[in-house]
């Protein structure tokens, strides 16, 4: 959460269709209760994974203590197909009304 009240959740996404990959959604302080705002690509992944070996438990999603505002969200998204292709990205963004 944010200076503002804002809050932003980041998530592993992946189906039968689509490669596992990183979203995000969030809600600002002015929104109805119990609902998020449209959910938002980080970065599509572009492979499955081959093996059972886990795969996705390390993600964060935090504020900098800089500004309290920049969201900062790191997590795993499939960077090809095989046992061990996940990769890593680091993302961030802000709120609109978070000055």
């Amino acid at each position: 959460m944010d200076k503002m009240g804002d809050i932003a959740v980041g998530y592993s996404v992946s189906s039968a269709s689509v490669y596992p990959g990183m979203r995000y959604t969030g809600r600002v302080a002015s929104d109805p209760l119990n609902a998020l705002e449209a959910e938002a690509t980080v970065h599509s992944g572009s492979g499955s994974q081959s093996s059972g070996a886990r795969w996705g438990d390390y993600t964060s999603m935090s504020v900098d203590p800089a500004d309290d505002c920049t969201m900062w969200y790191t997590g795993e998204y499939m960077a090809g197909s095989g046992a061990l292709e996940w990769a890593t990205r680091v993302f961030s963004f802000r709120f609109s009304a978070c000055q």
